[in-house]
């Protein structure tokens, strides 16, 4: 019997449900905690849904990883639809255990080759760079062939992003209370990014407009690209404001600069969570 290999990713690559189930890309959920309540995320509530729902909440949600249960049962029915390989690619390790759950299950199923990468990434990279193992697959190239154009991709792979408030960063310990009330107060919006590898939030500039936010990140995202050479994708990211994107989309377009294909992701409940509804940013695969 010859090799099938499946792609398997998390609900925080933020690729509508729809699409993933016509390039054959197989999910499995984070929750999110209201209150009592579980809604499993991009699942039970849409992005647009998740925001409403936000807006009239009496305590902030909370997230929580898949169980490895969760990754077994999945694994389990892949293999009996007949594939012998699996490559999970999953939200950077820093902000979720996801990527462990699921190496758990891989090691209660031996007789299938499952390789678990930590992307190093979430939300619009996570989906550009699922997408793109997928392609890899669909070209008919092997699973070690395979995991190694993943892993070389991993460093090309950025977000640069920014908020309107601090307060959800601020509550999720990604930033420190007097940062988040300097930027609350003065109207400062912090220019951060999860490039280079690293898998974690860096501070990299500030800015008092989203006009100016935009315009940095739009030139620090053509540095990343010609730095690298490579891009096979281009994502703008946006929450609740969508306008934002289109302000970004501006920025783009007086650099004069051929981003390539460019494509536009909401971001989803888990990742709207810690980040809050004024998210924006520019992912980069």
């Amino acid at each position: 019997m010859a090799d099938r290999i499946a792609i398997v990713t998390d609900s925080t690559c933020d690729l509508p449900r729809t699409l993933l189930t016509e390039e054959g890309i197989y999910m499995v959920p984070l929750s999110i905690y209201f209150g009592e309540e579980e809604v499993l995320d991009g699942v039970d509530l849409s992005p647009a849904q998740f925001y409403e729902k936000l807006q009239t909440a009496k305590k902030h949600p909370t997230t929580s990883q898949p169980p490895p249960g969760k990754f077994l049962n999945l694994f389990q029915e892949l293999q009996k639809e007949g594939y012998t390989q699996i490559v999970c690619i999953h939200i950077t390790r820093k902000f979720s255990g996801t990527a462990q759950s699921a190496t758990v299950a891989a090691t209660m199923v031996p007789e299938m080759k499952i390789k678990v990468i930590d992307s190093k990434t979430t939300t619009g990279s996570l989906g550009a760079l699922v997408r793109y193992a997928n392609q890899l697959v669909k070209n008919g190239m092997g699973f070690d062939a395979v995991i190694e154009k993943i892993i070389m991709q991993l460093p090309r792979t950025a977000i640069y992003f920014s908020v309107d408030s601090l307060e959800s960063l601020q509550r999720g310990g990604r930033i420190g209370k007097a940062r988040a009330l300097i930027g609350k107060y003065l109207g400062i919006r912090p220019l951060m990014a999860l490039h280079e590898n690293s898998g974690e939030i860096e501070v990299i500039n500030k800015a008092r407009s989203v006009e100016a936010a935009c315009r940095m990140m739009a030139k620090l995202a053509r540095a990343h690209i010609e730095k690298y050479g490579v891009c096979h994708q281009v994502v703008l990211l946006t929450a609740m404001v969508e306008d934002y994107g289109v302000v970004l989309q501006k920025a783009m377009t007086s650099l004069a600069f051929d981003f390539g294909h460019i494509t536009q992701v909401k971001i989803g409940g888990v990742i709207g969570t810690h980040l809050g509804p004024t998210g924006w940013g520019i992912g980069i695969c």
